[in-house]
């Protein structure tokens, strides 16, 4: 009868079948254990009562019987296909045959390892393995489905019984949103066994939404697509550094050095790896990107509460409200691409203002009642864009107050096809055109550091077409805010000047 050993000194470096491992180790310890056992009871987490009944004949009585039907929690039961199974028998009824259970059905999963030894596909260990099943590891058994992730696993994937049940396992660890049938997000964290199975059970467990269809993942904001799913799960953790209601002060700081926020030395560095898929039959996936550098991530977030602070009395909040604007109703339905979009460019540190200047033009700048950008936006861009794009804050600011300046007088002269003559700049001929008109039109002065373009189209040293995205968000901000009523949240903030 196989046995499997199970050690947090023996990660296998993949994140879900490590993950599994955390589980393995988390309900059954480290040691040598009865692989058939730990099926069984990893089995018994999987599956639960539907509500429903069925009928099966027992043929010790005679006589039909009910039985409660189970089937595997959502969302496994997209992964895992294998049905109850028991004996049938034929009987006629009313004249017609028809084929019943003879005992209510048995969602039963085996382990079939060969008797020869042979490298596991994803440990390395010279053991029997097993062919793998979906039920053990989703990403490489379905070529159609996952093939283009494992190219090379077309042969078919072959298992230890230590791994085939670590990916069993897996289906427990991961955090999960749903949207209903329009998305599923899955999140895994990856590090060293030890310091996962600290932040499972420390961290994670406790914050995981329970008794909630839509997920156990927690997320300040989420929609159909994976970045910004992302970005919401990772500042709804990223909250709980500076203070938290619901960790433990050693929890708290274990989450605090794993971002790199405290004084302690970071132990390795944690990886996210985010999978989103459409749920329907099966599931369907469409993306799958891993985010290493959390860590830099987090001291962002923790320069732009600092920033807000002064304008805020929750910064944190705030920088929520900040990213969730980029929304748009559009038929009945919320429209999030914008959002996704300037998501994906901050989790990946490349640069958001083109996605942030298509939102503000093509979205805000229609509505019915038109508004500026939530107040904070321009500070958490400003830091932006100097911190990792490299811009110089002198000439920043030079765009912010010639943006200003621009987007006024446009509202006074009532031009703000000028704004859009400016968004529409495709060189820097046209981007110079639009500038002199404004200066005619407008009665307005161009800084003179607009005007020195340099090799390799730059001004100032940034790309001319990052200058024009810049200053035509001041500009378009600027006209928009004189455009809304005045209210307390239309004030525009010092930093946005």
């Amino acid at each position: 009868m196989a046995r499997i050993t199970l050690s947090l000194d023996r990660p296998t470096g993949n994140f879900w079948i490590d993950t599994g491992l955390v589980v393995l180790i988390q309900q059954f310890g480290e040691g040598e254990h009865e692989a058939e056992e730990v099926l069984r009871k990893l089995v018994d987490r999987l599956v639960q009562k539907t509500g429903k009944s069925g009928v099966y004949f027992d043929q010790a009585t005679g006589q039909f019987r009910e039985y409660e039907k189970v089937n595997w929690v959502y969302p496994t039961n997209l992964f895992i296909k294998v049905s109850g199974v028991a004996p049938k028998i034929e009987i006629q009824i009313n004249g017609k045959k028809e084929k019943f259970f003879t005992q209510p059905p048995v969602f039963d999963l085996s382990l079939k390892l060969r008797k020869s030894k042979n490298p596991c596909d994803i440990c390395g260990d010279v053991v029997p393995l097993t062919d793998a099943k979906m039920w053990m590891y989703p990403f490489v058994v379905e070529p159609g489905k996952f093939g283009t992730f494992y190219p090379g696993t077309k042969r078919g994937l072959k298992l230890c019984a230590r791994c085939a049940l670590a990916g069993l396992a897996g289906y427990l660890g991961w955090l999960w949103k749903a949207q209903g049938r329009n998305a599923l997000h899955f999140f895994i964290f990856h590090a060293d066994l030890r310091e996962m199975k600290r932040l499972h059970e420390e961290v994670l467990r406790p914050l995981q939404t329970k008794g909630s269809g839509g997920g156990t993942a927690p997320v300040a904001f989420f929609g159909p697509y994976l970045h910004e799913t992302t970005l919401g799960l990772l500042l709804a953790l990223f909250a709980h550094v500076p203070e938290s209601d619901r960790l433990s002060e050693t929890a708290r700081r274990l989450l605090a050095t794993l971002l790199g926020a405290s004084a302690e030395a970071p132990p390795s560095a944690v990886t996210l790896y985010a999978v989103t898929g459409k749920p329907g039959q099966a599931f369907n996936m469409q993306a799958l990107r891993e985010f290493s550098r959390l860590q830099p991530l987090y001291r962002l977030y923790e320069q732009w509460r600092q920033r807000l602070q002064e304008i805020a009395p929750n910064p944190h909040q705030r920088l929520v409200d900040v990213f969730r604007q980029f929304q748009q109703r559009r038929d009945g339905d919320t429209e999030t691409l914008w959002r996704d979009r300037i998501a994906r460019a901050i989790l990946e540190f490349d640069d958001p203002l083109p996605f942030v200047e298509q939102f503000l033009f093509e979205a805000r700048a229609r509505e019915e009642h038109p508004r500026p950008l939530t107040p904070g936006t321009l500070d958490v861009l400003n830091h932006y864009i100097q911190e990792v794009l490299g811009m110089e804050e002198q000439f920043r600011r030079t765009l912010a107050g010639f943006g200003h300046t621009l987007g006024a007088a446009a509202h006074e002269h009532n031009e703000m096809g000028l704004l859009y003559s400016l968004r529409n700049a495709r060189n820097p001929e046209d981007f110079y055109r639009v500038l002199n008109d404004a200066q005619f039109r407008l009665e307005i002065t161009v800084p003179e550091a607009l005007l020195q373009l340099e090799r390799g189209e730059r001004i100032a040293g940034v790309p001319w077409g990052r200058v024009k995205t810049l200053l035509a968000i001041y500009a378009m901000n600027a006209y928009l805010r004189r455009s809304a009523p005045q209210t307390e949240t239309s004030q525009p903030t010092e930093q946005e000047e």
